[in-house]
């Protein structure tokens, strides 16, 4: 019987054949249109080693980047770490890595949570593609166990200075949360290794797919410290102001670097944060400037200007302030 004849027995018209239901992919990959996101194997390392080095130059500005650490990432993988490799699937004659995503620190139960750390590869960085793998990866990431990790929120810290990094993650949907201080030993753009600052992303799997560049989800802190200002106080020495502002990790505009009023509060308004105002003012000036930057001015602590005030006193009256704008 020839096989058009057997097809219309079936129930077929000639010439078609029965859909094979798509075999679904392996836990913890993905494939889109130019990539696909897997975990890595010994299959990798020669195309790793050849990446690292090809983008060493470029990586070594915030990063400590080894091309022959891949074996020791192998044998990290566990729950609490997870590598995606990123593969170009037109290699277009290069090594074809175009990079490495890392998922750690996964902490499960009620957390539910982990950090997210990335390089991307030449010659195919700044091309998008990167983009669309760290997207498939947090498909993977927020999708449920197996075929993702089942996580609801994953955090990535940036070193301010690195703004291709901190754009690539607001592109996708991540919001700045806040600023860690000496979070990480690591490289930096003045070429040596030391403590250094981050600003702190993170994404929610209740907003994934998430809008791109969204506003800043973090409350403006705010208070005001009044009294002598001027050398001595300010930015010229350590006052209260200024060790306020240090502890919350917010701006301090000062009267004695503003010397206009109005200047002075629209500096607050315009900040994504906050700050500390140090000022002379009391009264009606100073709750009419509060209420021009945006805040309720009887919710915002006003401080009385001292200098060589003991740590734990600027901890208290830091933490007074977080508080009044919990």
């Amino acid at each position: 019987m020839s096989s058009d004849r057997a097809a219309e027995r079936q129930g077929e018209r000639p010439g078609e054949h029965p859909t094979e239901p798509a075999a679904a992919e392996p836990p913890l990959t993905a494939t889109g249109e130019r990539v696909e996101v897997r975990p890595p194997s010994v299959t990798d390392i020669e195309a790793y080693a050849a990446a690292v080095t090809l983008s060493e130059r470029r990586l070594a500005d915030f990063a400590i980047p080894n091309p022959h650490n891949l074996p020791v990432v192998l044998d990290s993988q566990s729950p609490t770490y997870r590598t995606f490799m990123v593969h170009a699937l037109d290699a277009e004659g290069s090594h074809g890595l175009v990079g490495r995503i890392n998922v750690a620190n996964v902490v499960g139960g009620s957390f539910r949570s982990a950090t997210i750390g990335y390089d991307s590869y030449d010659p195919y960085a700044g091309r998008g593609l990167f983009a669309e793998g760290l997207r498939l990866t947090l498909d993977l990431v927020f999708a449920d166990p197996p075929q993702g990790m089942g996580l609801h929120r994953i955090e990535a810290n940036i070193q301010p200075a690195n703004h291709r990094s901190a754009g690539l993650v607001r592109s996708l949907g991540f919001v700045h949360e806040g600023f860690s201080r000496d979070f990480l030993h690591l490289p930096g753009l003045d070429g040596r290794r030391d403590w250094r600052d981050h600003d702190r992303f993170t994404l929610l799997s209740s907003d994934w797919p998430a809008v791109p560049y969204r506003p800043h989800g973090h409350r403006r802190t705010a208070c005001v410290v009044t009294g002598p200002s001027g050398p001595g106080y300010g930015y010229a020495g350590v006052s209260l102001a200024a060790a306020v502002a240090a502890e919350l990790g917010i701006p301090l505009f000062s009267a004695s670097v503003v010397d206009s009023t109005a200047a002075l509060f629209e500096l607050l308004r315009a900040s994504p944060v906050g700050g500390v105002v140090e000022c002379r003012l009391s009264g009606p000036e100073l709750r009419m400037g509060l209420a021009r930057a945006g805040y309720e001015p009887s919710g915002v602590p006003v401080l009385d200007n001292a200098v060589d005030v003991p740590r734990r006193e600027v901890v208290r009256q830091a933490l007074a302030v977080r508080a009044a704008h919990a």
